[in-house]
């Protein structure tokens, strides 16, 4: 991978990153974002999913191909104490990190009548009880004296919007939301920031429909007229995971080729 010119500010280097959650392509995005800004990269499967966890590897490797330390665990974030515990490891073996990004997404499109306990009690398993627990495991393991903490967690439109057959996710989804804005007022004293990036539909949104205009109704009520993509995201990650970002704070960045502004 090119280096690039970094002004003072946006470089990375010497940070440690932790990515949680590699089920869609933002996870692998994210983490190579951050590597090419100068980071050492940590990856970790939301689930125990089998393709997840080896995503995760991948990752790790493709990080290493490019000179900078990366580590591969497999996390299940609906267990407060494994998440403890490989929070602890990663310490132990990689470092402690100071920046975490939260990308673990569970959807589900649904009539809300129709969704099930189980259904439910998974949506805020993975969504929500998986970012808390992550955010507190990091902030219990943070290195003293290593600088200034940065949270981002990657979240929907959907979480402040409401569509048709996505009440359940949006509910879910909206406690990620506020799990971000109480964290950046009661973390800020100790120097932390945290901050939302949310997406809209992506290439990898689920239901999405043909990616061409003339076959997609929805791609239609898009303004870009077309849909995100994970790399679209890394810019503004490694903004939020910079020093040049230490006074921003309790935010929720859209990245939707502005259809959030007309939803």
């Amino acid at each position: 991978m090119a280096d690039w010119e970094r002004k003072p500010g946006f470089d990375l280097s010497g940070k440690k990153a932790l990515v949680v959650g590699c089920a869609n392509p933002a996870g692998r995005a994210l983490a190579l974002a951050f590597a090419e800004a100068g980071a050492d990269v940590a990856v970790a499967s939301a689930t125990t999913d089998g393709n997840e966890m080896l995503e995760a590897k991948r990752i790790a490797r493709t990080i290493t191909e490019t000179g900078r330390r990366s580590f591969a665990q497999g996390w299940d974030v609906t267990l407060p104490t494994n998440v403890q515990v490989n929070m602890k490891q990663l310490g132990k073996e990689f470092g402690r990190p100071t920046i975490l990004v939260y990308n673990a997404d569970l959807p589900l499109a649904k009539p809300f009548e129709k969704v099930t306990d189980t259904e439910f009690a998974r949506l805020q398993a993975v969504n929500q009880n998986g970012a808390f627990y992550t955010a507190r495991s990091f902030v219990r393991e943070f290195p003293e004296g290593q600088g200034p903490g940065r949270l981002i967690f990657v979240t929907s439109i959907f979480a402040e919007r409401g569509v048709e057959g996505l009440t359940a996710y949006t509910a879910v989804k909206s406690s990620v939301v506020g799990l971000s804005t109480a964290l950046s007022q009661e973390l800020a004293p100790r120097g932390f920031t945290s901050n939302c990036i949310s997406t809209g539909w992506m290439e990898w949104t689920p239901g999405r429909g043909p990616d061409e205009i003339g076959a997609n109704l929805l791609m239609r009520f898009i303004p870009m007229r077309r849909f995100g993509r994970a790399d679209e995201l890394g810019a503004l990650a490694v903004l939020l995971a910079s020093d040049a970002a230490g006074y921003i704070s309790g935010q929720v960045f859209h990245i939707d080729g502005g259809v959030s502004q007309h939803l």
